[in-house]
């Protein structure tokens, strides 16, 4: 097995594993937020000084143009992550994993949307089997699927925003998530005064501040991967998160699984096949 390929493999088994550690803390879903973004700024400003990256970074923080860009992209971000620890914090783990596998297909409508790139037939085919499983899910349930659209579609907008400031992945996380941090912070101080929080000295604490090593280690490992590893290789690993996140949820967390969202979950998964099926062949051709 190559090295890239052990890289990608554990990006993203380790953010297939993120129900399991987001489960585990016992805090409300806002104050883990807090927790994870205060602390991938911290860890991410420890691994950028260890790794002799502070030029880059100073040189991006001085370019106005890139410092707005990735400041913007930090909003949306912080949003995925959120409406992610939302979903897990209220036993909605099967709704993130039906985001997490549409999200590459949002990707694709907005390059097509915004960048003009095209797309060929059987992933607008594809796209529309998407829009034809969260309509089934609306008619039936009377409510759209929040967490299923609002997790890839803040991803999609993020990595839209981000293709406009082609900065290395370390440095603009910490970037991104610069200006939202001091709000965590007074958010934080608020609830430990009211002594609302959950943070102490205990395995519970370190779980917290470990939020923030939790999303910076994936990303390092996948940073290596993807120099590496073929778009398309990357495009099949990707589906280990969300196939894991299946399992926590159904098997571990005993969520129910009605007829509507098997039937939801069956016209996904033939999306995905339609697309990888797809990008199979033009990476072939």
């Amino acid at each position: 097995m190559s090295k890239g390929l052990i890289y990608g493999i554990s990006s993203f088994v380790m953010w297939g594993l993120f129900p399991l550690y987001f489960k585990s803390i016992n805090a409300g879903a806002v104050e883990m937020l807090a927790y994870r973004v205060i602390f991938a700024s911290v860890f991410g400003l420890i691994f950028i000084v260890i790794s002799g990256r502070t030029a880059s970074l100073k040189r991006l923080i001085s370019n106005k143009e890139i410092f707005k860009t990735l400041s913007l992209a930090g909003l949306f971000v912080t949003l995925n992550w959120g409406v992610f620890i939302y979903a897990v914090a209220n036993n909605q783990i099967l709704e993130a994993s039906m985001g997490q596998l549409i999200n590459p297909l949002f990707f694709m409508l907005l390059g097509a949307i915004f960048l003009k790139e095209k797309i060929s037939n059987l992933v607008k085919f594809a796209i529309f089997l998407v829009f034809l499983a969260i309509l089934i899910q609306v008619i039936y349930h009377g409510s759209l699927p929040v967490v299923s659209i609002v997790l890839p579609a803040a991803f999609a907008i993020y990595g839209l925003i981000k293709k406009r400031a082609h900065a290395p992945v370390i440095e603009s996380l910490f970037i991104e998530t610069l200006w939202i941090v001091p709000f965590f912070i007074i958010y934080l101080f608020f609830i430990e005064f009211k002594g609302l929080g959950n943070f102490g000295f205990n395995l519970n604490g370190l779980l917290l501040i470990g939020a923030g090593l939790a999303t910076l280690l994936p990303l390092i490992t996948f940073n290596a991967a993807a120099n590496e590893l073929k778009l398309t290789t990357i495009g099949f690993l990707h589906y280990i998160t969300p196939t894991m996140t299946i399992f926590f949820g159904a098997c571990v967390y005993g969520e129910e699984i009605d007829l509507i969202k098997i039937i939801s979950f069956i016209i996904i998964w033939v999306a995905v096949l339609i697309t990888t099926y797809d990008g199979i062949k033009r990476s072939t051709s």
